[in-house]
């Protein structure tokens, strides 16, 4: 069994200590992280290349930004990394690896660019409908920026005209999973709201 673990970092920068303590601590298998607001050369030494690891990192200066990292032990040849035609904004990377191909995702905000936003869930939406099509196992990681339920949003910031809330925004997440995915979070905990 593989142990997945997903982060939004919100700047690799300021979180590097903690995020090699963590993984030193936990030893995830997979370990797909967002918002890394950094480019490769940026990312700080000491995690750069962590020890162990097939560490991939794809942002850009202080924006955005993805790190898809693969431990050696479980997957002894690196993998190849790959981005989608839909990426932009350096928001996507995808490990293909001999059982399922994995993808750490940092979908927009949708506050700046709300079509863009769409495009990148219909986007994603194709993308599994074809690996669902192709009989591929996939995992999609990562900050979605949509709260699938009221469940997901802290009472007093419900609010149904807001970007993240949006039934739009729901129904292509829900479509999303209905390609063969599984809401890890609901699954195995159904009735936390925290």
């Amino acid at each position: 069994m593989l142990k997945i673990a997903t982060w939004n970092v919100n700047g690799i920068r300021a979180r590097h200590t903690q995020v090699a303590e963590w993984v030193a601590r936990e030893q995830p298998d997979v370990l797909c992280l967002q918002e890394i607001k950094a480019t490769p050369e940026q990312v700080p030494d000491a995690i750069r290349e962590m020890d162990g690891y097939w560490c991939y990192w794809h942002g850009g200066k202080g924006y955005s930004g993805v790190g898809l990292h693969l431990r050696k032990a479980a997957f002894p040849g690196r993998p190849p990394f790959s981005h989608p035609a839909f990426d932009f904004e350096t928001r996507i990377v995808v490990a293909r690896l001999p059982e399922l191909d994995v993808a750490s995702i940092y979908v927009p905000n949708g506050g700046k660019d709300f079509p863009a936003k769409m495009r990148f869930l219909e986007a994603m939406e194709e993308h599994a409908r074809e690996a669902q099509a192709a009989g591929r196992a996939i995992v999609l990681a990562g900050d979605l920026n949509v709260a699938r339920t009221e469940m997901d949003v802290h009472p007093k910031e419900r609010k149904p005209n807001a970007i993240g809330q949006l039934p739009e925004e729901r129904a292509l997440l829900e479509r999303i999973i209905s390609r063969g995915l599984v809401d890890l979070g609901r699954e195995l905990d159904p009735d936390n709201e925290q």
